[in-house]
């Protein structure tokens, strides 16, 4: 019998081996046959890394979206919805999303970004968020 986490497991390894297609055909599958469960948002956030890895992020950031709504708390998520809407020069988008998630929660996978984000700084990059960005670097503890 085929459950959730055995499709989930088939669809993370084809991903994983590069047969993207194959892997977004499973994650659609999961979702068609499992639209409400408490995994849900994380098989969104999969898709959405997918959709990104093929250069379609528009489809990615659909996904991430989802991924976020399902779960607001979900960091990879957020994330990943961050680094897309960067990547289709959505930077206005993007800061939002990185503001939501971090005004409720603290960074782990964001510190990066945040680290990023004050090199940038110094080179004229996003200084409109100067001072979200350096007081979000000081509460979660990056060094400014």
């Amino acid at each position: 019998m085929t459950t959730l986490d055995s499709m989930f497991e088939l669809a993370t390894e084809l991903r994983d081996k590069g047969q993207l297609q194959d892997s977004i055909n499973v994650l659609s599958k999961i979702l068609d046959d499992y639209p409400v469960d408490k995994k849900t948002f994380v098989v969104y956030t999969v898709l959405g890394g997918v959709y990104a890895d093929l250069g379609e992020n528009e489809k990615a950031i659909t996904n991430f979206k989802q991924a976020t709504e399902l779960n607001p708390k979900y960091e990879l998520a957020s994330l990943g919805l961050y680094v897309t809407l960067v990547e289709v020069d959505k930077d206005v988008e993007a800061i939002d999303e990185m503001t939501r998630y971090l005004t409720l929660y603290p960074a782990s996978l964001y510190k990066d970004t945040l680290e990023e984000l004050l090199e940038g700084l110094a080179n004229g990059y996003m200084t409109d968020y100067e001072d979200s960005i350096r007081n979000f670097a000081k509460k979660n503890g990056v060094e400014i």
